[in-house]
């Protein structure tokens, strides 16, 4: 009994050394990123915050061998993938993303409430995507002016609403000066987008909430456009509610870290495990 809690005082003192060692190389990279005008993290994100929450989350990630993350990742891209979510402003625990492990390698993948939340940041998004399943049966017309997608008409019986009978999706994205964009997606290229997954469109939820997931996927292609296309004014501080040059910027002190129990929510349905490589749009 003895040798088993030595056993555990030492793995927890690895941990920590492991812990501060990551933490310090993302906090000294932001700061520097902060200093030379770089980066400017959103008002709104609490960086110190994510970090703790995202180091938590990190400790329940497994690879396809059920191992842990923080055994067999390397620190270099512990720390790379705890950065990239910080750059983005992404946030772990409000599913905006979900750490995987790739052999002995972290990443760190935008899941699809964060592709909102990065096109939400560009600015030329301005409100959050509605979306919509076609069944068989529905009434549904759109034409094409200038290139654009505009829907004239979508009518749809309740009985018609059955998910083996999905026919397609559409996603609506509310632009800047009132415009949209328009998203239209047949469900065969839905399923084409779901093989590029690891579960190749077969886990549970693309199984038993297909709908969602198809809006979801249309959605997710909607605004892709919209964050390849931008470019980094939103990440240098210049959004709606910018840093004023003036304004001296707070340097992040080194994040510490306490143990504390973590109640988490009960799992969303989600498109696939978290240790599994993510498919992307």
């Amino acid at each position: 009994m003895e040798e088993k809690k030595q056993v555990k005082k030492q793995e927890k003192n690895q941990l920590s050394v492991l812990q501060k060692d990551i933490t310090d190389s993302v906090v000294s990279r932001i700061n520097e990123l902060q200093e030379v005008g770089a980066l400017a993290l959103p008002k709104t994100y609490a960086v110190g915050n994510e970090l703790k929450m995202a180091w938590f989350a990190l400790q329940e990630v497994k690879d396809r061998n059920d191992k842990p993350a923080l055994e067999v990742c390397t620190k270099d891209s512990i720390a790379n993938a705890l950065l990239k979510m910080a750059i983005q402003g992404l946030s772990v625990w409000k599913k905006q993303g979900d750490f995987i492990v790739y052999g002995n390698k972290l990443s760190f993948e935008r899941e699809y409430h964060g592709t909102i939340a990065l096109a939400l940041r560009t600015g030329t998004v301005t409100g959050v995507p509605e979306a919509e399943v076609i069944y068989e049966g529905d009434i549904f017309k759109y034409r094409i002016v200038n290139g654009k997608k505009e829907i004239i008409e979508h009518s749809q019986e309740l009985e018609n609403i059955d998910i083996e009978k999905i026919k397609g999706a559409y996603a609506v994205v509310p632009l800047k000066d009132g415009d949209f964009h328009t998203e239209v997606m047949t469900i065969q290229q839905i399923r084409q987008a779901w093989m590029q997954g690891a579960m190749k469109g077969k886990s549970g939820a693309h199984r038993n909430f297909t709908d969602q997931m198809a809006k979801k996927t249309v959605i997710s292609r909607a605004l892709k456009l919209y964050i390849s296309s931008s470019d980094d004014e939103y990440l240098l501080g210049n959004e709606a509610d910018p840093v004023q040059p003036e304004e001296k910027k707070e340097t992040l002190e080194e994040v510490e870290f306490t143990e504390v129990e973590v109640v988490q929510d009960e799992p969303e349905q989600e498109e696939h495990k978290s240790n599994e490589p993510k498919m992307m749009f």
